[in-house]
């Protein structure tokens, strides 16, 4: 058994110096990079928060779903305030309704949503359990939503707050179809498509801040 051990750690040097002496260095810490990203990416994106806008008929759903844990710890970090990540700093001292108060506050406060170059009001409506949905993070649900009574909306136009650093978001916009009995939906989804396409430019080359009072003012007045 010794023997052959040896024989397989002989090989596998030999394998070793035979790919090293054909592989430049640059290649090989390439390679091992390039092996090493989907472990970096897997581990950064269960970090980040997740978030769906779904757009109805006379209404906007938000659901985030964000590492409490770590967006508590943010908020209550002095050196985020004074680099402008928060607007207040959430005291160390907390129960669990003083939290939920507090991410409350901030996501009513700033979590602003444009429709039509029209700004409307988001209010969060519920905080779900934390469940422990990946390694050392609890995750819980806020769940948003705002009333509006345009009859087609072009453009959406959505920011949340910094504190919650990036947002993998995902806009949807449902088509609901009566299916008779026995019957087949045909349902296009290529001028779906653009609709999103030009959603997610158009919040690209957005600025951070919200639009004002005064420009929504002035578009509205031309």
């Amino acid at each position: 058994m010794k023997a052959h051990m040896k024989i397989i750690t002989n090989n596998c040097s030999k394998v070793l110096s035979i790919v090293l002496s054909v592989w430049p260095a640059q290649l090989l810490l390439a390679a091992l990079l390039i092996l090493a990203l989907p472990l970096a990416a897997s581990a950064h994106a269960l970090k980040e928060t997740n978030a769906r806008v779904t757009l109805r008929d006379g209404q906007v759903e938000v659901r985030l779903w964000v590492d409490t844990n770590r967006w508590k710890a943010h908020l209550q970090n002095n050196q985020a305030w004074l680099l402008g990540d928060i607007r207040q700093v959430m005291p160390l001292e907390v129960t669990t309704k003083e939290t939920n108060d507090f991410f409350e506050n901030v996501l009513n406060e700033e979590t602003s949503l444009v429709l039509n170059n029209k700004a409307v009001s988001l209010k969060l409506l519920s905080i779900s359990d934390a469940k422990n949905t990946a390694r050392h993070h609890d995750y819980s649900e806020f769940v948003l939503s705002a009333k509006h009574s345009l009859p087609i909306v072009d453009q959406l136009n959505i920011r949340f707050p910094k504190s919650l650093g990036a947002v993998h978001a995902s806009f949807v916009k449902p088509k609901y179809q009566m299916v008779a009995a026995g019957n087949n939906a045909q349902v296009s989804f290529s001028a779906l498509e653009k609709k999103v396409h030009h959603v997610a430019n158009h919040i690209k080359s957005s600025t951070n801040e919200a639009p004002t009072k005064e420009k929504l003012s002035s578009t509205h007045s031309h």
